[in-house]
């Protein structure tokens, strides 16, 4: 590439507003592109959105696709890239393994610390009110650039969220039974980093050692989440976010303690060593003991960085659990998951949610 090549910046406009956009821009002007930005992008993206990005990107015609924003751009990024080479409507591909090519080659380039979606193979997007996987290995992302710097300017809510999104990738990998000694290695590095570091991004934004390992444990998280894939807690986040307007991050945050709890029966050795790794003494306790401890830990992690962590917070009505169970089981069922899920048992963890209840 080169020479007269064309490169089209994906982003938000939020984004765009931090001036970052415009910087790569002006660096791939000077090495010769042709470059222009679409800022027309949106948070937990309408697939209509993403028709239209498309659209705009097939009228331009780039040699390469750059994403510079949180997940929801890179994931819109990953499947506008991929509309080149797949023909028809992208609701079209809203599933497992639905595209056939790989299409434009693609950079993202995340500006949260969170989703991981620059190394993974899965995009998400609201379809008729409901969130949507698109899962294919052709629209992992060519190249990831991770700068730590580009975080400086999120709000400790959105840092929150991002950091414990994260955490829900790695702690839901470890309990997936496609897990490796490989995925579980890497998921409890990003859990010991996110509780190291977490904290002081939250309460110190211009922490740069802390932005740099937020940013680190974050794209490791999304290593074990691309191959050993997540368990009930996304089936319940993906449930609850669009209905009732909580960011993914968040929802998969305030799911991920109770969660813990319902596993711990059957993963108490894999959940007791999160407690190991992040510093609990727990020797003396026994491994379903130690579990709980770990349960209570990431509970506490989330009330120490400003998110509530019962149901009831969010102005949930308690006569709507059962509809949310039915909903979690039948739109994401989890074969991955080592409790076989039903209506009964998403249910339960439903309510110790509703109370906030480890």
């Amino acid at each position: 590439l080169g020479g007269t090549s064309r490169a089209l910046i994906l982003t938000d406009k939020p984004v765009r507003a931090t001036g970052t956009p415009e910087k790569a821009l002006e660096f791939l002007k000077k090495e010769g592109f042709e470059t222009q930005v679409y800022d027309d992008l949106e948070p937990e993206p309408r697939i209509e959105i993403v028709e239209k990005a498309a659209s705009f990107a097939k009228s331009y015609g780039p040699e390469v696709i750059i994403g510079i924003g949180g997940g929801s751009v890179m994931d819109s990024t990953k499947l506008v890239a991929a509309s080149f080479t797949n023909p028809g409507s992208l609701k079209g591909y809203v599933g497992p393994n639905l595209l056939k090519r790989r299409g434009k080659p693609t950079i993202c380039i995340p500006t949260t610390a969170g989703t991981g979606s620059e190394v993974t193979q899965y995009a998400v997007f609201t379809i008729d009110g409901k969130k949507k996987t698109c899962a294919s290995p052709y629209i992992i992302p060519d190249v990831a650039l991770i700068d730590p710097m580009l975080t400086l300017t999120l709000p400790p809510p959105v840092t929150a969220g991002c950091g414990l999104d994260a955490l829900s990738h790695a702690i839901e990998s470890l309990i997936s039974t496609e897990a490796t000694p490989i995925t579980d290695e890497l998921a409890y590095l990003a859990t010991r980093l996110i509780f190291n570091y977490l904290k002081r991004a939250y309460y110190k934004p211009n922490d740069v050692e802390a932005r740099y390992y937020m940013s680190m444990a974050a794209t490791i998280a999304g290593i074990p989440l691309c191959n050993a894939r997540m368990v009930v807690g996304h089936s319940i986040s993906q449930t609850i976010g669009p209905m009732y307007k909580i960011s993914h991050g968040i929802s998969c945050a305030i799911t991920l303690p109770y969660i813990m709890k319902f596993y711990a029966p059957v993963v108490s050795e894999k959940l007791a060593q999160i407690a190991v790794v992040i510093g609990e003494d727990v020797s003396q306790l026994s491994l379903k003991d130690a579990a709980l401890i770990s349960a209570v830990s990431v509970k506490s992690l989330l009330e120490e960085v400003g998110i509530p962590s019962s149901l009831k917070s969010y102005g949930i009505p308690k006569d709507m659990l059962p509809k949310l169970a039915e909903d979690s089981m039948t739109n994401f069922p989890r074969p991955n998951s080592p409790i076989e899920l039903n209506k009964d048992n998403v249910l339960k963890i439903l309510e110790w949610m509703y109370e906030g209840e480890i």
